[in-house]
């Protein structure tokens, strides 16, 4: 069952992946000038995408600490990197990875991820889906960005149990759902 903070969150989800979408481009709702400065920024510097987070989000979002905007600028960057290829009915993302042949090792190096490595893997990740121009519901990645510890929390001081509730449950999803599709694999050649 969806929380209220979920639903909140996924509203803005699919409004950035309509926003950052080839087909937003075609529409006029986006210009590529704006998508290719998204998929060039850094996103550790909010700066580059402020714009895009306030016509998106609103004042609601980017009123929080600077982490936070810095969370929503990787989300919006890899979403912008991946076209905006999310959709909630799209598979699950585990499944996307499996089917991209991404290796179990690389899985494990983005699940054990603290935010600060996230920042540097997860927009590997989006090049990749969108280089294969796979479709995946994000929405596990995204909770995940907004929850995982940072190397400070990790060290035991400012570490919120219920964050770090949500952020494993994104992982487990993801993992479950990578190995679920490396099982429906296995059978199909058995």
């Amino acid at each position: 069952m969806n929380t209220l903070s979920e639903i909140s969150t996924k509203i803005p989800l699919q409004k950035l992946a309509a926003r950052l979408s080839d087909q937003a481009v075609a529409d006029g709702r986006s210009s590529t000038g704006e998508l290719a400065r998204l998929r060039r920024m850094n996103p550790r510097e909010p700066e580059g995408a402020l714009g895009v987070l306030y016509a998106v989000l609103g004042e609601r979002y980017l009123n929080g600490s600077i982490q936070q905007l810095q969370r929503w600028t990787l989300i919006v960057h890899c979403l912008a990197l991946a076209r905006g290829r999310h959709r909630e009915d799209a598979p699950a993302f585990g499944r996307v990875l499996h089917d991209l042949n991404f290796g179990e090792l690389r899985l494990q190096q983005v699940l054990r991820a603290d935010l600060e490595l996230l920042f540097d893997l997860l927009p590997r990740v989006a090049r990749r889906l969108a280089a294969q121009s796979a479709e995946a519901n994000w929405w596990p990645v995204v909770t995940l960005v907004l929850n995982a510890d940072t190397a400070s929390d990790r060290s035991g001081y400012g570490r919120d149990a219920e964050r770090a509730e949500k952020a494993d449950a994104a992982r487990l999803r993801i993992a479950k759902d990578f190995v679920l599709a490396e099982g429906a694999d296995d059978a199909k050649k058995s």
